[in-house]
């Protein structure tokens, strides 16, 4: 394949898409001009989980002991010999016990051992004074072989039963049916724990709500720096928005290793992934076995929510080693069916599609307004993307600055050849937007596959003959990745990615200075969804090497609000922040040493 060359379907994409926008419309429509100036939001404190947990930011104010060592509760523990008799803590011998005194800022310092009993939280903590309970120093916390129960139904040792702003920290699970369950529980924390081996993990889809932690009408939690390992779907977000995902491994699942139901302005962020017993992630919305299972208690509901898993961000994630599956329904990185999300900076390789955009009924219908960008795919085991055939939307998915290079490509029903192929199409009806990613393979120019059709296509020759799927300013190029062989795919300073980014979209407010300016696109872009702790995206102009924080996305107007004042000219690029001259293609932007 002759190298360093920009696809000529470039020039045939923009011409027939400005065709078509003229024929569709006499005019583009922006939405209605706001102020340069508008005032920034309040930013809430919030206790300090990243990048390590302060427990002083909690505002706990009392400390209460639990050591299971102990033969009865005392209010005179000695806690350097655990014992009771010559101290002057208070102290119970189990968690049930210690529940009589569970009370906004109470934290609970749980002595090292075995618990042989579930922690059911019923009591809540308030915005300035949390409920915690955290493994004592470095001592190992384990809730051992034990389930909770609820209404007949066994479900895993942690339960934060309708509660708020209480903290979990440092206690492990072992053993149980599943790991935990959060219902109509909000603000809470769980980090530092591990959660392993579900004794039902190699069950399946039917048992995947129950083997792990399982979040429903449950809101602004953040799962931070945890440890995944053997669950059925070791984490699931149903019917939960607002919450952060953030910092965890996970590893091994009987089916997803986590997943996004009917949810909406969640975040999965700087985790690893590996499964190689299915796939890794999933987002789609609810079918009504989702919401009518017991384990939602008295919030089932006999209805489906669909075009109901909105404003999602999936960010700066390793996706590797999953199941080789003979389709891209099966294995993938990513099973992704939801609206006007973002999956941004991820690293994809051993998956089998890195991204599949599904499209099946009736959790996978809406698929529609993403943004994909700056993500790398290398050698996976299918393609790199596979996007199905559209049922009742799949329009407005805009694919930017990404890397797809040397996937294994599929043979005409299965994924179990070696060829070119780095985006997979369901069918001749399949959409979507490219914009200056690098799609390449050193086996062959055809990079496009159909599945079923037994020929494959290069972008120029699918444009020709089908061309639903646009590709504009595409480059077919070597990476040069530090060491692909070893996944470091940081960038060599030689690298055709370098300064080669597209921005992300343009700036449309009249030119001017202020901190309020309206944009082409907001999609692209990240103001910390108002979870607790989290803070906007930072951005920068084209031609600038200021930078300013974004505090607040309208999106009806199009507009975002920066947290000070910046300048700019109409038609403006923006991009988020970058070093060199323009953004770097794919997930790992490269510093010069």
């Amino acid at each position: 394949m002759d190298k360093n060359r920009r696809v000529v379907t470039a020039g045939i994409a923009l011409s027939l898409f400005f065709i078509a926008a003229c024929v569709a419309t006499d005019k583009i429509v922006y939405p209605e001009m706001v102020a340069n100036s508008a005032a920034i939001p309040p930013i809430e404190s919030a206790p300090v989980i990243e990048p390590r947990l302060d427990i002083d930011s909690f505002s706990f104010t009392r400390n209460i002991y639990i050591d299971r060592h102990l033969e009865d509760d005392c209010d005179n523990y000695n806690v350097a010999l655990r014992a009771c008799g010559s101290g002057s803590e208070l102290a119970f011998h189990s968690i049930k016990r210690a529940q009589q005194s569970a009370a906004a800022g109470v934290l609970f310092l749980i002595r090292g051992g075995n618990y042989n009993e579930v922690l059911h939280v019923t009591t809540s903590g308030r915005a300035d004074a949390y409920l915690g309970y955290s493994a004592y120093a470095n001592e190992k916390v384990t809730l051992l072989d034990i389930n909770s129960e609820d209404s007949g139904e066994e479900y895993g040792a942690i339960w934060l039963d309708q509660v708020s702003y209480v903290l979990i920290n440092g206690i492990d699970v072992r053993g149980s049916i599943g790991f935990g369950r959060l219902l109509n529980a909000h603000y809470n924390i769980i980090t530092n724990s591990e959660f392993n081996e579900s004794t039902i993990w190699r069950n399946g889809r039917g048992k995947s709500k129950r083997g792990g932690l399982y979040v429903a009408f449950s809101h602004y939690n953040r799962i931070v720096n945890n440890r995944f390992y053997k669950g059925t779907d070791a984490l699931a977000l149903v019917h939960s928005n607002h919450n952060l995902v953030a910092d965890n491994r996970m590893d091994l699942a009987g089916h997803d290793l986590w997943n996004i139901k009917c949810g909406s302005f969640n975040v999965i962020r700087n985790n690893l992934f590996s499964n190689k017993n299915q796939k890794l992630g999933s987002v789609f919305d609810c079918e009504k076995g989702s919401m009518s299972w017991h384990g939602n208690g008295e919030f089932a509901q006999q209805k489906e929510r669909l075009n109901s898993t909105q404003y999602n961000m999936i960010d700066n994630n390793i996706f590797k080693d999953a199941q080789h599956y003979y389709s891209t329904s099966g294995g993938n990185g990513i099973q992704y069916a939801g609206q006007n999300g973002i999956i941004r900076r991820n690293v994809f390789y051993h998956v089998n599609a890195g991204i599949g955009m599904a499209s099946y009924k009736s959790e996978a219908t809406y698929n529609y307004g993403n943004r994909i960008y700056n993500n790398t795919f290398h050698d996976n085991w299918c393609a790199a993307i596979a996007i199905g055939t559209p049922i009742n939307n799949m329009t407005d998915n805009e694919y930017r600055n990404n890397i797809l290079w040397n996937n294994q490509g599929f043979a005409a029903s299965h994924c179990k050849e070696n060829n070119g192929v780095q985006i997979l199409l369901r069918s001749n009806k399949s959409v979507g937007r490219f914009i200056n990613n690098n799609i390449a393979s050193s086996v062959d120019d055809d990079v496009l596959g159909i599945w079923g059709r037994s020929i494959n296509h290069s972008l120029l020759s699918y444009y020709i003959s089908i061309g639903l799927v646009e590709f504009i300013d595409t480059l077919e190029e070597d990476p040069l990745f530090v060491d692909q062989q070893e996944n470091d795919y940081r960038l060599q300073a030689s690298s055709p990615m370098i300064d080669s980014g597209a921005f992300l979209t343009t700036i449309i407010s009249p030119t001017g200075s202020g901190n309020q300016l309206q944009l082409a696109d907001v999609k692209y872009f990240y103001d910390g969804f108002s979870i607790p702790g989290e803070v906007g995206d930072s951005i920068q102009i084209q031609g600038q090497s200021e930078t300013a924080i974004i505090v607040k996305i309208d999106y009806e107007k199009q507009a975002i609000i920066l947290n000070k004042a910046m300048s700019w000219n109409q038609g403006d690029g923006i991009a988020l922040q970058y070093n060199g001259s323009s953004p770097n293609l794919g997930a790992i932007q490269y510093k010069a040493h």
